[in-house]
């Protein structure tokens, strides 16, 4: 990006100000996720200054869509920032309608002197292990760091593959973590949830159709090899996320 404004050197502004398509998926090919891990002070205010800079973007056919998640469990003051775009060269663009917003000190105050702190991770989407869901606001994000990547890879494939083979409608989406900070997450993998009611819904789970593809035994084996490929020490943890529509944007909306 060319975002010359200091305002913007704040790395939750380079996720927000990127130029994108609309936030629904495509599961033919890979992309990218810009995500924001934002810890707040003060929630209401946030909260209306993310409201605000929405509000800005569509009265000025902003183009950067982005969508705000919270934190259901754990870390209640925790906010994912999420920011698609299909590859890299977007960075280079400018943003005319989201420089004007962030220009705005109301909206930029808003928004920064309510965080206590953030940082910004990058993650790329992984098509063939993934499903296609869509029109959810209630997500979890497995999250994993590997000791084995190449064994982690083999075995998670294999797996996918047994899970596409049986067209599971509930297939997570994969994602794989640019490096970055000390304990960050390697890869992700998404479960959807259209709203909270669907989580009491009964379902086989990747688990569920790997047992009736291979049988008992032979997942019994694979999910070994799984856990064997990740590290020690907090190798897998979950987080719940819900959607706050009020504060993302998308053109299409």
């Amino acid at each position: 990006m060319k975002h010359s404004k200091k305002i913007l050197a704040a790395s939750v502004a380079l996720a927000l100000a990127l130029p994108c398509a609309a936030i629904a998926q495509d599961d033919s090919d890979a992309y990218h996720l810009a995500i924001v891990h934002a810890k707040l002070d003060r929630i209401p205010e946030f909260q209306a200054g993310m409201e605000a800079y929405s509000n800005c973007l569509a009265e000025n056919d902003g183009d950067n869509a982005f969508s705000v998640w919270r934190s259901l469990n754990g870390d209640r003051t925790s906010f994912h920032i999420v920011n698609r775009f299909d590859n890299w060269a977007e960075m280079d663009e400018d943003s005319p309608s989201s420089e004007a917003c962030w220009g705005n000190d109301e909206i930029r105050d808003g928004v920064f002197d309510n965080m206590a702190s953030w940082k910004t991770s990058y993650a790329t989407k992984m098509p063939e292990w993934s499903g296609d869901a869509e029109d959810y606001t209630v997500v979890q994000l497995h999250n994993f760091r590997i000791s084995e990547g190449d064994n982690f890879r083999a075995v998670v494939g294999e797996i996918m593959g047994y899970v596409k083979e049986a067209e599971y409608e509930h297939a997570p989406d994969w994602f794989n973590v640019m490096p970055g900070g000390y304990g960050q997450a390697h890869m992700f993998a998404v479960s959807h949830y259209a709203n909270f009611a669907a989580m009491d819904e009964d379902r086989p789970g990747v688990m569920g159709i790997l047992e009736e593809q291979v049988g008992e035994e032979r997942a019994e084996q694979l999910w070994d090899a799984w856990r064997d490929a990740m590290e020690d020490e907090k190798g897998y943890w979950r987080e719940t996320l819900v959607l706050q529509p009020s504060m993302g944007y998308s053109p299409d909306d």
